[in-house]
């Protein structure tokens, strides 16, 4: 069973055209599948019983706040975007890939830490997944 750090991650993205290229000063991603779960109970039954609905997902990533990274300049509130995440590396042949809508950013910072940038992805259509 292959295990993986998250210390290796990387999070690519673009929003026009060419090729994906990784959003610097990653510090984590997330991505999570949903499907709805339809209730098909009928009168009489004595269960609930259930038909898998549609599917969906979403993604976020954090990163260090440099809007000199143009992949990061680029994720801005209502831009559609393509994006590709590897959990070890580009290197590695897992992945999960798809396009988006990039439905919030946010910004923070703190008296002795970094400022840091959240954005989360709406996916539109089916996720991919290479393992």
């Amino acid at each position: 069973m292959a295990t993986y750090k998250g210390q290796d991650g990387v999070f690519q993205a673009i929003t026009s055209g060419g090729t994906l290229a990784s959003v610097n000063q990653l510090k984590s991603w997330e991505i999570s599948e949903e499907a709805e779960a339809i209730e098909s109970t009928a009168m009489g039954d004595t269960s609930k019983t259930f038909v898998t609905g549609i599917k969906g997902w979403t993604c976020s990533c954090e990163v260090l706040y440099d809007l000199s990274n143009a992949t990061q300049a680029d994720l801005v509130v209502g831009e559609s975007v393509d994006i590709k995440i590897w959990p070890n590396t580009t290197s590695q042949t897992e992945s999960f890939a798809g396009s988006g809508i990039v439905t919030s950013t946010s910004q923070s910072g703190a008296l002795g830490d970094l400022v840091t940038s959240s954005i989360s992805v709406q996916g539109t259509g089916a996720l991919t997944t290479v393992a």
